[in-house]
């Protein structure tokens, strides 16, 4: 029977989470599981995780060494033989209706592409949404990241591994957004945002200490300052990605939160760096 939709998915150690999103993906409802395929790509020894995955699903595993996320991605994107594709991560999991709802849009054949919202295990939303259904834009990507997006499958395009986790340029992030708008501009790819929607995820709690944080918003910032740069945002936007972080040194300084006012420095800092940061040509 032919696949429909091929999941991509990595994990370097987390079995138990992973056990959570195949009892997740086992009972998804009004799908036919031998139309779905699960690519894992696996870089520790959690093989035993998919041990009860539901048999029908067509289970597809490749052992690699720890990488980025992006490279995982990519290493699995070459095996997908689906119409569609998403890409879970190990620690999500899915509402019974997940996949119908993502498929019951892709199968109008009115967009290549469609994206919910992502909530914590107490139906907390752990991103800004909105409150209605959309198209996204290049400016506005309706809160998007790559646990809540379904897309047809294009197989010309790949994560660009220089950003997100792992980045050998500590670029930490947008490799997400940047996929997306790859698709939307280079293919032309209509992408729905359905608000009922939905795929969960835990929100990580900051129970590291403020030195690894700031660090992590500083990558961040460099990721999302290259991204920018890249994509060609429009000048308003960049002012305003520069002007926010800008505005909450002085705030922070004057309300005495020097924490939060090196937070901001620092993603100033970052934005400004990755906007001009060139990846070296050899």
């Amino acid at each position: 029977m032919m696949i429909k939709v091929s999941l991509i998915q990595t994990s370097q150690n987390r079995r138990i989470e992973l056990a959570r999103f195949v009892d997740s993906l086992n009972k998804q409802q009004n799908v036919d599981f031998a139309q779905l395929q699960l690519i894992f790509v696996d870089q520790e020894d959690n093989k035993d995780a998919f041990e009860l995955l539901n048999p029908a699903i067509k289970f597809t595993y490749v052992k690699t060494g720890r990488c980025s996320l992006s490279h995982a991605r990519n290493v699995g994107l070459p095996l997908v033989e689906g119409e569609y594709v998403c890409f879970p991560d190990d620690d999500c999991w899915y509402e019974p209706d997940t996949l119908s709802n993502a498929l019951a849009v892709l199968q109008k054949g009115d967009y290549q592409g469609v994206s919910g919202i992502a909530t914590n295990e107490e139906g907390k939303l752990i991103s800004k949404y909105p409150s209605k259904n959309a198209v996204l834009t290049n400016v506005n990507q309706c809160g998007a990241s790559s646990i809540t997006f379904f897309l047809v499958y294009n197989k010309e395009l790949r994560f660009d591994e220089n950003l997100g986790v792992g980045s050998p340029y500590n670029l930490g992030a947008g490799e997400e957004s940047d996929y997306l708008l790859s698709l939307m501009e280079r293919f032309d790819y209509k992408i729905f945002y359905q608000k009922d929607l939905i795929v969960h995820h835990p929100i990580q709690k900051d129970v590291y200490d403020q030195s690894f944080l700031l660090k992590k918003f500083y990558s961040y910032s460099r990721g999302t300052g290259f991204l920018m740069r890249k994509h060609r945002f429009p000048i308003w936007y960049i002012i305003m990605q520069f002007g926010r972080p800008l505005a909450g040194i002085f705030i922070y300084l004057l309300k005495g939160n020097f924490f939060r006012c090196r937070k901001s420095l620092l993603m100033f800092k970052g934005k400004i760096e990755g906007f001009f940061f060139k990846i070296p040509t050899t």
